[in-house]
Order: C-alpha cells, then structure tokens, then sequence
C-alpha cells in the first residue's frame, strides 16, 4: 500500500512596491461580500535560512480594481478593518490550526 502524503502548497502573489521591485506575499485566505474582497497575506519565504528568521505578520489588505487591473490597498475604515480582519484571522486560524493574538495595549 502506498504512503499518500498531503503536501502543502501555498497561493503565491507577486506584488509590484512603489519602487517597482516584486515582492512575493502567500495567501493566507481570501473573503468576500457582495461588494468586496479582502485577503489575509503574509511574506513568502523561499530559502531556508528566511522561512527560520521569517516574522509571518497577517497582513489584511482589500482587493480593488481599477479598470480591470487589480491591486491590493489598505482598508481606511477603521470599523471595516477590525470586523474584515476578525473574520479573516479567524478562518486562518482554523485553516492552519494556529491561534494569533494581538499584544496588550
């Protein structure tokens, strides 16, 4: 009988900075409403040295469209973020059995 293993392979994005240099962000998980997408990111990392040293930051960021080319932009409302990124972190969580949680302030 053959071993099936699952293997792990992530949804990369490449995203053009300011400066035009390619970073490359894994998505984590996308929502969507009637209106809108939003996406939960984090930094790829390719050698092994980066994935030790990688931070992992869940970056939530919203899909806009702007005559049919996409781009990634913060989300200005505030109550937006904060009800997005609470739904976003919670299906990261349960897709990766992780548990986040933000620092005392």
């Amino acid at each position: 009988m053959a071993d099936h293993e699952e293997y792990y392979e992530p949804d990369i994005l490449s995203v053009s900075d300011e400066n035009g240099n390619e970073i490359l962000f894994e998505l984590l998980e996308r929502y969507e409403t009637d209106e809108d997408v939003y996406v939960a990111i984090t930094r790829y990392y390719e050698t092994d040295e980066e994935i030790i040293d990688g931070d992992y930051e869940v970056i939530i960021l919203k899909v806009e469209n702007d005559n049919g080319e996409e781009y990634l932009a913060e989300i200005e409302d505030e109550l937006e973020y904060e009800q997005v990124s609470d739904i976003l972190m919670a299906k990261v969580e349960e897709k990766f059995e992780v548990e986040y949680f933000e620092p005392e302030q």
